[in-house]
């Protein structure tokens, strides 16, 4: 709890003194507002703007009159009303373009217009003060939570652009590598060595043989609600932490079981056993955990608890990757997880602003952000965040053959190798396939099991994302899936007739 906040000070992400995982960064006041007048005029004088994003014109939320916006509020209204209160992602009224495209100077006033009307909006939002709120450094976002009258008081805000639910997603539930082509480039010396992936997810339990000395940073973000039924997942029941072993799966409050699916994505990026290996297995791996623990029907759909993770901590998670990323070589970041249903990438992108505008700042600095397609069997749409544009999305095909390929509505027969996997979402804008069933690797506690589902597709593609980092330290995201997608090979899903390259990495290497 903290008290009413009229002035705040935020620390800003920094690197990680790996010795005594601490944050080097210093604290520092905001700029004052005089301060900031300034060194924008200097910016423009210098010809230097961050306008690559327009700021819509200054008119409060409440006064729009368009159906979606008006829409929007009233079915948050409605949530406020029913819950006692609605989790808020909060649109900033600043200018804003992704760090990787800025100036250094671009970037300080950058993040010092956020930071202000940050400021500006507890300062007149002074109830929040018994809640905390989770402010952004990087891009010009903040999520709160708020009753009934303050969402009516937030909707009157001139620094207020958007709102939009923090929403709840959840995991996207014989090795491949021979399949793809993995067991050549090793052969060839290409393995991810030098190279990290993020894996932002349940936990990866870094005492696992697989994963043994994999593990090089460590970050948790979850959330304790009440209302919700939520506790953090962290250890000791923080909200956050950096600590050594922050991103151990059951150092917190998760259940037996309900954590084990962020050791089995790490195992298959990057993991590595004298009998068989993930896709990079020389690569390293920054484990954050995103997950919270939820107890109510409402959320898990049963008295069984599960782990869900807000898209606030999904945002702050992603945050964390950006500041490792000045001191580390940072290949990909892979998130398997997801919700809801969209049928394009416009109204993917407008539903999920906020994590969007952090997927950006990421591959501003070429990492791109690779996220399973879903498992809902849709054969003309995705879940969130993968439907997001400038995401990298991935579809599930199978690695083995005989296997009962009948589900989600969908049915396909027996498998065969690189059918598609019949719960695999699809649409027209997915960007790659890869295998995701049977895919053996490692769970909590020392053992492995095999797994089928997008979420074991996603990691093949981050774990290849690495191979192609070692080859070329500076690949663009554009360049490295025109590789991916070039050299693929093409699988037609008999669902809807889409074609799509399922990864084939020692061809994708070829062309880097």
């Amino acid at each position: 709890m903290r008290s009413k906040l009229k002035k705040i000070t935020l620390m800003h992400p920094a690197p990680f003194d790996i010795a005594g995982d601490r944050q080097v960064g210093l604290s520092r006041e905001l700029f004052p507002l005089a301060t900031l007048a300034l060194l924008l005029m200097m910016a423009g004088c210098n010809g230097e703007s961050t306008d690559t994003h327009v700021v819509q014109q200054s008119i409060p939320l409440i006064k729009h009159g368009s159906d979606e916006v008006v829409n929007k509020i009233n079915r948050l209204k409605n949530i406020a009303a029913e819950r006692g209160s609605v989790h808020l992602i909060v649109g900033l009224r600043t200018r804003f373009a992704p760090e990787g495209e800025l100036s250094t100077r671009q970037v300080a006033i950058q993040r010092a217009e956020i930071a202000r009307t940050q400021s500006a909006i507890l300062t007149q939002m002074d109830s929040l003060g018994q809640r905390s709120a989770k402010l952004f450094t990087f891009i010009p976002y903040m999520a709160i939570e708020a009753d009934p009258t303050e969402l009516d008081k937030l909707l009157t805000l001139h620094e207020v652009v958007t709102v939009e639910e923090d929403r709840l997603a959840a995991p996207v539930d014989a090795p491949s590598d021979a399949i793809i082509g993995a067991v050549t480039v090793w052969g060839a010396g290409f393995s991810g060595l030098g190279q990290n992936i993020a894996i932002l997810d349940s936990g990866v339990d870094k005492n696992h043989p697989f994963l043994a000395g994999k593990v090089i940073a460590e970050a948790c973000f979850s959330t304790n609600n009440a209302a919700d039924g939520a506790t953090s997942a962290c250890p000791g029941g923080v909200a956050q932490s950096t600590a050594t072993g922050s991103a151990m799966p059951y150092s917190g409050a998760c259940p037996a079981g309900a954590c084990d699916h962020g050791t089995v994505v790490a195992g298959i990026a990057a993991g590595t056993s004298a009998s068989f290996s993930g896709v990079a297995r020389d690569a390293k791996i920054i484990a954050v955990q995103v997950f919270s623990v939820f107890n109510s029907i409402a959320n898990c759909g049963s008295s069984k608890p599960c782990a869900l993770t807000y898209t606030s901590d999904q945002i702050l998670g992603l945050q964390q990757v950006y500041a490792l990323s000045r001191s580390y070589p940072i290949a990909a970041v892979n998130m398997s997880l997801g919700s809801g249903q969209y049928f394009d990438q416009g109204s993917c992108d407008a539903a999920n602003a906020s994590i969007k505008a952090m997927i950006d700042t990421l591959r501003s600095v070429n990492i791109p952000s690779i996220i399973a397609s879903g498992n809902a069997g849709y054969k003309n749409s995705m879940a969130a965040p993968a439907c997001i544009s400038t995401a990298i999305s991935v579809g599930a095909t199978f690695n083995v053959a005989g296997y009962n390929n009948n589900c989600a509505g969908n049915n396909l027969g027996i498998s065969s190798v690189d059918a598609i996997l019949c719960e695999s979402n699809s649409a027209s804008f997915l960007s790659l396939l890869a295998p995701g069933a049977q895919i053996t690797s490692s769970v909590p506690g020392g053992t492995y099991v095999a797994w089928f589902g997008t979420s074991m597709a996603a990691p093949q593609v981050a774990g290849a994302w690495a191979i192609m980092k070692q080859k070329n330290s500076v690949l663009g995201v554009d360049a490295g899936l025109n590789a991916l997608s070039a050299t693929g090979i093409p699988i037609t899903d008999p669902r809807n007739g889409i074609v799509k390259p399922r990864i084939q990495i020692d061809l994708a290497l070829t062309v880097i």
